[in-house]
């Protein structure tokens, strides 16, 4: 899965600290992430000296993230940027960060965009409307004004791989860029259990009614800021299918042996598919 980066290791614990020449700094435009242009046209994540003359400004905006093996990642929010493209530096869509080295970038990437989004979208107070600030205590962005307190934002998602006896059930999103056959996923909605969304994205997509609902495993998923929770289920009575044509273009049974190569990027759909693959 995308966090499987050992022997590496990702930190989440909070530091009150600006960067330093060898710390990365992340920086986002349009869902594009900043990356170095190496000589031998290689890409990597810039550190804060491959900024030359903008450090100083660079240093002074930076917010903490995480650290990757004990080094630090920063990012530069957008309310505090400066034209950043020099001739080294490029934004570059983000799925370039699965194709470099070190090899935790694209996590540690995502979970950069993740928390991007959470302070591009709280500026300013829910409560009272004046300017939220950066605590530095925690990852937490306080209101002087009112005292309210804004924690990043994690949404749940279930994936449910419906099994059929030798056959797996999977569709196809209506209108969205993903063209994949896909198994089942959606968000949990509040007072839900994640049980009880599984049972009902798969029931309400295809009226698949499911039993033998077993945990599977989780994914960190920060392109939509959630967290994936995986599980596998069995089909509980008819097998015939009712689509919900605002959600799906297509949906079918597909045999164990014959399983669709065109998976999604998600790497815990894949991995949940190669377990079914070997029962």
């Amino acid at each position: 899965m995308i966090q499987d980066i050992f022997p590496h290791r990702l930190e989440h614990t909070f530091l009150n600290s600006s960067p330093v020449s060898d710390d990365y700094i992340f920086s986002f435009q349009n869902e594009k992430v900043l990356l170095k242009i190496c000589e031998n046209e290689n890409l990597k994540i810039p550190t804060l000296s491959d900024f030359q003359c903008l450090c100083g400004d660079i240093k002074s905006s930076a917010v903490f993230l995480l650290c990757v093996d004990k080094t630090p990642i920063y990012l530069l929010q957008a309310q505090n940027m400066i034209t950043l493209e020099q001739q080294c530096l490029r934004y570059f869509p983000i799925q370039a960060l699965n194709r470099i080295l070190p090899k935790w970038s694209y996590f540690a990437g995502i979970t950069a965009l993740h928390l991007m989004h959470w302070y591009e979208r709280n500026i300013y107070c829910g409560k009272c409307g004046d300017l939220l600030e950066n605590s530095r205590k925690e990852r937490a962005l306080l209101c002087q004004n009112c005292g309210n307190i804004v924690y990043p934002h994690i949404a749940p998602v279930v994936m449910v791989a419906v099994v059929n006896e030798d056959k797996l059930l999977m569709t196809k999103y209506a209108n969205r860029d993903i063209s994949q056959w896909v198994i089942i996923s959606g968000f949990a909605e509040i007072g839900e259990t994640l049980e009880e969304a599984a049972k009902r994205e798969v029931f309400e997509e295809t009226g698949i009614n499911i039993k033998d609902l077993k945990y599977f495993g989780s994914q960190p998923w920060g392109f939509s800021d959630s967290v994936i929770v995986g599980y596998i289920a069995s089909l509980d009575g008819s097998d015939e299918i009712h689509i919900d044509k605002k959600e799906l273009s297509e949906a079918a049974w597909h045999l164990r042996s014959d399983l669709p190569k065109e998976l999604t990027d998600i790497s815990i759909t894949y991995e949940m598919i190669e377990a079914l693959r070997i029962r």
